[in-house]
């Protein structure tokens, strides 16, 4: 007799994770070709983390103590170590109450539930009296888009006027081209009265995997932040945030510029390459991905990348994966392998 377990109704309105629905369009497509898939859908950073960082994380991994629960906090090295950071990147002075590491960025943002740029009058429209927080991603996953401070001004402005919090994404500040320098939010004057900012590991010394990031910002948020993590997981492993503490202080400036240069390059060949296939975009000045406009003659953006996938073997993912403001568009990463590029062209 077969037991048939009823799971929560709720789950039925959660979709499936587009990248793993692309995923097993993928291995049909690979099995079916013959032929690997030229994979543009996620933007996973895949330049290895420097070597000085592996070692110091194996050293920190032996050490007595290194297995146990790590606390809900920062440890006095990440968080001297994060303001410090903001110090010298930022010019933003940061207290130990307004620090909150956390299991990679995401972890934040989870847990704090027009050419793809705010319009501060269209916001203004869809703020109503139940909306407690708005969300800012600069440079942005995955539009691409980047901002200036004089923008943040008024954003934060704009917050204050409307009683609301902000949550500005800064995962990919260290990530930029063409001389671009991305700014923090918090070096608006008296942003901490509205914002936090979170940071992460994953894109500045690739740590995707390792999960590490953090957030800074109004002592009070973090506060609310920090007792939801309480109830939910056990902290960052004392281990990972030694290693994030001796990463901020011991910047490899010359294995970032490399890696920076290796993303600049990737960018702008398989730019050349996707406007051969009539995709029109602006070359992203941060963030690791284009976003484009797919050809006229295409109808939905899923469509288009299904049949590209089907016969060229290449795989993007579509702008509706975003949202439904996505529609018409597909982002491409530039975390890929192009030396066979032109196999696929």
């Amino acid at each position: 007799m077969t037991t048939h377990i009823k799971l929560a109704k709720r789950l039925d309105a959660i979709p499936e994770y587009v990248f793993a629905k692309l995923a097993k369009e993928v291995e049909k497509v690979e099995e079916e070709s013959g032929k690997k898939v030229l994979n543009f859908g996620p933007g996973n950073p895949d330049v290895p983390p420097s070597p000085k960082y592996i070692k110091k994380l194996q050293e920190f991994i032996n050490e007595d103590q290194a297995y146990k629960y790590p606390g809900y906090g920062a440890i006095p090295e990440l968080s001297k170590a994060i303001t410090s950071w903001y110090s010298k990147r930022f010019g933003v002075t940061l207290t130990r109450e307004e620090i909150q590491p956390l299991l990679g960025a995401k972890d934040g943002i989870t847990h704090l539930p027009n050419n793809f740029k705010i319009d501060l009058v269209e916001l203004k429209e869809k703020v109503s009296n139940r909306t407690k927080f708005i969300w800012v991603n600069f440079p942005s996953n995955p539009t691409g888009q980047v901002i200036t401070i004089s923008k943040l001004e008024k954003i934060v402005e704009f917050a204050k006027q409307n009683n609301l919090f902000i949550v500005y994404d800064n995962a990919y500040s260290e990530i930029t081209f063409d001389k671009y320098v991305a700014p923090s939010i918090l070096q608006v004057q008296d942003a901490k009265d509205v914002a936090i900012e979170i940071g992460s590991f994953s894109k500045t010394f690739s740590f995707a995997g390792f999960r590490m990031g953090w957030a800074v910002g109004n002592s009070d948020i973090i506060g609310a932040l920090a007792e939801v993590k309480s109830q939910i997981d056990s902290g960052l492993s004392i281990p990972l945030q030694k290693l994030g503490a001796y990463a901020l202080a011991n910047f490899d400036k010359k294995w970032y510029e490399e890696m920076l240069f290796s993303y600049k390059i990737r960018r702008d060949i398989i730019a050349k390459h996707l406007k051969a296939l009539g995709l029109t975009f602006t070359l992203p000045k941060g963030s690791l991905y284009i976003w484009a406009k797919i050809p006229d003659e295409a109808n939905y953006s899923e469509d288009y990348c299904m049949k590209l996938l089907k016969k060229r073997q290449i795989l993007l993912t579509p702008g509706t994966a975003f949202g439904k403001n996505g529609e018409g568009f597909v982002r491409v990463s530039i975390c890929v392998n192009i030396n066979k590029i032109n196999n696929y062209f």
